[in-house]
């Protein structure tokens, strides 16, 4: 029989401006009269019981996606991550609050990233409410959403429990929200007991975020990189790449650890092999490096791409696990455990869909929009994919 089970709901808490639930995958509104009632709300515990009884509830179709496509989830890797709670929490040991939290108190950012959204990002949402005549899927009310003050007093109260704190965004280090949190953790004394952990463009991370590993348990950031150079500005606009990378030798040569992210999507999965690059030669002690398909919006998924795109995909990773480097003792974390699962998985999931293309109009078409209102042009970074349309 499959395992069903995921921990999340008993240990942890995804909390924005709309939304409080067990995760970042979960899709199913939790109904509330008031948000302080969420830890021992009837359809939390019902979807704790669920888990317990090794159904698959329907708020967590994310994840059955992911793994009926062959894929690891976060169901699996929070099973993995928090595996010393599984046994008690079986044996009907309920957390009094969350132990670890996920925290997106609003929707700042400094970027416009191709494959994000209006709720994560105040840019895109600016950009969409000021261009009403061009066809948007996206179509936000507001430009900047914020923390209201119910759920901050629910995230104050949580404070003498908490063990984790995950920040994102936005861009968490441009959110006072965020700030103003965890001066709060240090205020209350539970500092030295919460590791702090911000998901990251790299853009803004200057001293008094590298001063907070002195008063946390520890302090690391988890950077996102989806490409270098010039792409990277085209893809994560207007970000400069230049500057994160100064930023990232800034980072490590204090001892605050660095873990790199990439979402694998249309628009760069000719260009792996420079990622992969980047790695080799960055000199940064990296405590990770993550891969994840892009699923949303449809267009960047990688299922879909052309099947050049896909054969560029799979040699690059064939091409990546086979660099002498990886042999070097000091890089065991890059190609160990997950990171080389995924990769792998990558590989096998795009060999057996090659030939499953689709949405190439849609995406031509969304790139047309961004590209005339950024100025930008997608045939003149990536010359290659001039094939479906330039």
């Amino acid at each position: 029989m499959q395992d069903n089970f995921c921990v999340m709901p008993f240990i942890h808490a995804f909390v924005t401006p709309n939304i409080i639930s067990p995760c970042c995958a979960y899709n199913k509104p939790i109904q509330l009269n008031t948000k302080d009632q969420y830890w021992e709300s009837k359809q939390l515990k019902q979807i704790r019981q669920n888990m317990l009884d090794n159904q698959r509830d329907a708020g967590c179709g994310v994840c059955w996606k992911k793994e009926d496509r062959g894929y690891s989830s976060l169901r699996q890797h929070s099973n993995e991550i928090y595996k010393e709670h599984i046994d008690s929490i079986k044996s009907n040991s309920i957390q009094e609050q969350p132990y670890y939290l996920d925290l997106r108190l609003g929707n700042l950012c400094n970027l416009k990233c191709r494959m994000c959204v209006s709720d994560w990002s105040s840019q895109i949402a600016s950009e969409i409410i000021d261009n009403p005549n061009e066809d948007w899927i996206d179509t936000p009310n507001q430009k900047i959403i914020e923390l209201d003050n119910n759920s901050w007093n629910l995230l104050d109260k949580w404070i003498p429990f908490v063990r984790r704190v995950f920040m994102t965004g936005g861009e968490p280090t441009i959110i006072k929200r965020n700030l103003d949190y965890i001066n709060r953790i240090v205020e209350t004394g539970h500092s030295k007991d919460v590791e702090l952990i911000f998901t990251t463009n790299a853009t803004n991370i200057n001293q008094k975020f590298i001063d907070l590993s002195k008063k946390f348990k520890s302090v690391s950031f988890n950077v996102s990189i989806d490409a270098v150079n010039e792409l990277a500005y085209y893809i994560r606009h207007p970000s400069n790449w230049k500057s994160i990378e100064q930023n990232l030798q800034n980072i490590s040569k204090n001892g605050v650890g660095v873990s790199f992210n990439t979402t694998i999507q249309w628009l760069n999965m000719t260009r792996l092999n420079e990622i992969f690059d980047y790695i080799e030669h960055c000199n940064i002690p990296f405590g990770g490096v993550w891969f994840q398909l892009v699923t949303d919006p449809f267009y960047l998924d990688p299922i879909y791409a052309p099947t050049f795109m896909k054969e560029k995909c799979i040699n690059d990773i064939e091409e990546f696990l086979h660099r002498p480097f990886l042999n070097d003792p000091k890089y065991n974390n890059i190609l160990s455990g997950e990171l080389k699962q995924s990769l792998i998985q990558t590989k096998n999931f795009l060999n057996k869909n090659l030939n499953n293309v689709k949405h190439t109009t849609e995406f031509l078409k969304r790139m047309a929009i961004l590209d005339k209102l950024r100025n930008q042009n997608l045939f003149s970074v990536l010359p290659e994919l001039k094939q479906i349309g330039g």
